[in-house]
């Protein structure tokens, strides 16, 4: 149960609150690869259990920290839906907005986010 509030109190804060109106753009940090997404997660979840309350902010920052050189490895995109497309280690999921999926200047990289940060990104409409 502590793991559950943990992880929805996360979540509430990394993809922002449910907006009033259900068409507006919400946003999901996506990071290049599944290990990536994972790394930004227990980051996340990491602060969280050293008693630090988890901001919007905090999550952007922690993503505009992850860069291999000046090469963003996170980054945080808005969009009316998302829906996974594809899978990958350990059940990361790349993400889509219907029309676009490739976030990274390499064609063949999708969004990937943690299975749990999309859980609670997915219900928390």
């Amino acid at each position: 149960m502590k793991k559950l509030i943990l992880m929805l109190a996360l979540a509430s804060v990394a993809f922002g609150a449910k907006a009033a109106d259900s068409s507006a753009p919400r946003h999901l940090f996506m990071c290049r690869s599944p290990i990536l997404a994972f790394d930004f997660w227990n980051a996340l979840v990491k602060m969280h259990q050293q008693g630090v309350t988890v901001t919007s902010k905090i999550a952007e920052e922690v993503c505009d920290g992850m860069k291999a050189g000046y090469d963003h490895q996170c980054i945080r995109v808005e969009a009316k839906n998302f829906k996974p497309v594809a899978t990958g280690w350990q059940g990361a999921m790349a993400m889509s907005d219907g029309t676009t999926k490739v976030w990274f200047h390499n064609p063949d990289s999708l969004g990937w986010i943690h299975p749990e940060y999309y859980v609670q990104f997915a219900n928390g409409k």
